[in-house]
């Protein structure tokens, strides 16, 4: 069964990424916005239940400033529980979540900077990941990184890097492939020297292609092994008319994504659809096409 869900936000609810600037910062300003976001993901996931939707994103910006120095790190302490709680309902009712940090985190960066502070934002995204006692089943995806002049000389450091992470971050790290520097090739090659599943985005597929002569299911196998009994998934998403290459649409054309359900609909997989409009293509798709999870 093709499983569909959606990333991050419910236009038609309170957003649980809020923040304020760095300026403003203090521990409890910090304490109470990540508060409110919980709750505002608490309320996310119960109207998700209650539609359906069993595959989510969960926003990066949960805790404000969660990876920023400027932030000790007591949200550990005194937001465990509510964490716990939104695991457990995450767990009572099958579902499924993911988290993406953003483009700034870049694990093959040349700058020493720019890579402790990737560590440390994925070390962020780890303890969230923990603290709601979800398994490996829960992944945070990051992408290939930067070219640097010199592609295949970082992607070597890649996965040096990726070999030099904690094994419980390890354990829920996904690679996947962008539109500007690390093929679906790439990432499948990254893949299997680091043993970490792979998520095929169609979308930057179709922008940046590579595997000549294979179709996008003959892609989605060639990635199958490298979850290693763990449920596969990909991105799905369309061009947005009149922006630049690789910009995602307001919303999912239903007949090119039936061209695709049609390819696959075999399958055991997840589809996290990155439409901007979110919950509402979702509904679109899933009324178009029943028999979606």
């Amino acid at each position: 069964m093709i499983r569909i869900g959606y990333a991050c936000v419910n236009t038609a609810l309170p957003s649980a990424g809020r923040t304020f600037r760095i300026a403003g910062y203090s521990p409890q300003r910090m304490l109470d916005t990540a508060r409110s976001n919980i709750a505002a993901l608490q309320r996310m996931l119960r109207w998700n239940r209650d539609h359906g939707i069993f595959l989510f994103r969960i926003t990066s910006g949960l805790i404000p400033f969660g990876s920023h120095p400027v932030n000790s790190g007591e949200w550990r302490q005194v937001l465990g529980n509510d964490l716990k709680k939104i695991g457990g309902f995450i767990r009572a009712n099958g579902m499924r979540v993911s988290m993406h940090p953003g483009q700034y985190s870049v694990l093959n960066s040349p700058n020493e900077t720019y890579y402790q502070n990737t560590v440390r934002d994925l070390q962020y995204h780890q303890a969230v990941m923990e603290l709601m006692e979800l398994d490996g089943s829960h992944t945070i995806v990051i992408h290939g990184g930067g070219a640097y002049r010199d592609k295949q000389r970082f992607a070597r450091v890649l996965v040096e890097r990726i070999s030099d992470l904690d094994s419980g971050l390890r354990r829920r790290l996904v690679l996947e492939n962008d539109e500007r520097v690390f093929t679906a090739g790439d990432i499948l090659a990254a893949c299997l020297q680091t043993g970490l599943p792979g998520v095929l985005d169609v979308f930057h597929h179709q922008v940046l292609p590579s595997l000549e002569g294979m179709d996008v299911r003959g892609i989605i196998t060639r990635f199958a092994p490298t979850w290693a009994g763990r449920r596969q998934k990909i991105h799905y998403s369309d061009q947005e008319p009149g922006r630049p290459a690789g910009s995602h649409s307001a919303h999912v054309d239903v007949e090119r994504f039936g061209r695709l359900y049609e390819m696959i609909s075999d399958f055991d997989l997840d589809v996290m659809i990155e439409a901007k409009d979110k919950q509402k293509s979702v509904l679109a798709l899933r009324e178009a096409f029943p028999a979606l999870g």
